[in-house]
């Protein structure tokens, strides 16, 4: 994570409208680095368009951080670090101590957005099945991997029963390996369905199994090549 932080020569967090200097953090581990250092100032009696055209010169200064942390800063520069997608944050705290409080919440929003994406999700594919007990299966059916002559597919089970625990793997695959011509499948999930070994005699078919550390199994799935007539 990256937070931009407007600090005097003291280091201390400090006003926009006071002299200072922005330092670019970065995080490694338990430790915040300085990556760079930004010159900038906005003087009190500068209009709109000397404000507008310092932060746009500022802003691509810090590469991917989109956080920015002053004591407080003045209504018209607020709006524009908005407008360019920049988050504010206003304290008066010790530095360090206000670094790690952004890190945590923006992480615990992050999280709680995702969260929230999740239940969207599953309230959505829950009423496309109420509508069409079809139409769900098919959007979550695997995704073809290369051209679309490849015959190669990928299907991320964990995913999709981490976001929606009322889907089984049964229906996921079963009408994928019985009604679609494939060359391969690559298939992740934590276990090994229990229907799974029968499946795969019954189909005339070949898997790989292989244990991912720490992610689970993944089955390479290929159908058995079929006897030529003579």
């Amino acid at each position: 994570m990256k937070i931009a932080a407007y600090v005097d020569a003291e280091g201390e967090i400090t006003k926009v409208s006071d002299k200072g200097v922005i330092l670019l953090f970065e995080q490694h581990g338990e430790v915040w680095k300085v990556r760079k250092t930004i010159r900038f100032a906005v003087r009190p009696d500068d209009g709109l368009a000397e404000i507008h055209a310092s932060l746009a010169a500022m802003v691509p200064e810090l590469e991917d951080c989109r956080l920015f942390l002053s004591r407080s800063v003045r209504g018209v520069v607020n709006s524009l670090l908005q407008e360019m997608g920049v988050q504010t944050w206003q304290s008066h705290g010790p530095l360090f101590t206000q670094l790690e409080t952004i890190a945590r919440k923006e992480n615990e929003r992050a999280q709680q957005s995702a969260k929230s994406a999740r239940a969207e999700r599953r309230s959505r594919r829950r009423r496309r099945r109420q509508d069409d007990a079809g139409s769900d299966l098919d959007e979550i059916k695997p995704v073809l991997v290369g051209d679309d002559d490849s015959g190669h597919f990928r299907l991320d089970l964990v995913r999709l029963l981490q976001d929606d625990p009322g889907l089984n793997s049964w229906d996921i695959l079963i009408p994928f390996l019985t009604g679609t011509p494939f060359r391969q499948l690559d298939l992740v999930c934590d276990h090994i369905p229990r229907w799974f070994s029968r499946a795969m005699r019954a189909l005339d078919m070949d898997a790989e199994i292989m244990e991912l550390p720490g992610l689970g199994v993944a089955a390479i799935i290929t159908p058995k090549p079929q006897a030529e007539a003579t």
